[in-house]
């Protein structure tokens, strides 16, 4: 429990860093319930709320961990992501059946798929990300769907 000694000796910059965190699992909490009135029987749609902007600390999260198969915009246009056939993800079609619950799934267990006949696989992330760090990266990953 966070009591106001552990306040008082915090220094600015992890108060900052504390609260900013604090910030994003309230966002992604609020985000989580909103989608979870939407849900129909194949899990919670993974839409970014009205006026999402990811926070700087993602985008960097995003561009060390994803964008080398992903790219830093979602599109997989990079030398690995041709390479495995990486799907564009400011397309509509890209999210048709992706779920919250789904989305999750695949980057904390991995993927293994045959992409011109040559086995493609993401590695889990379960290891080096959190279940939040990762409802967070899928939020800023369909936040590059342009409706």
């Amino acid at each position: 429990m966070f009591v106001l000694r552990d306040h008082l000796s915090m220094s600015r910059s992890k108060l900052a860093l504390f609260l900013a965190a604090g910030s994003l699992v309230g966002l992604l909490s609020l985000f989580l319930q909103q989608s979870a009135a939407q849900a129909d029987s194949t899990g919670t749609p993974l839409v970014p709320p009205p006026g999402y902007k990811p926070e700087k600390k993602l985008v960097r999260l995003w561009n060390s961990k994803c964008a080398t198969c992903h790219g830093e915009d979602g599109r997989g246009i990079t030398e690995q992501g041709k390479e495995m056939g990486i799907a564009d993800m400011t397309k509509a079609a890209y999210w048709k059946d992706i779920t919250v619950e789904r989305a999750r799934k695949a980057v904390l267990d991995g993927l293994k798929r045959t992409v011109n006949g040559k086995e493609q696989e993401m590695k889990p992330f379960a290891d080096r990300l959190s279940p939040q760090q990762v409802d967070a990266l899928n939020l800023y990953a369909v936040s590059f769907w342009k409706k």
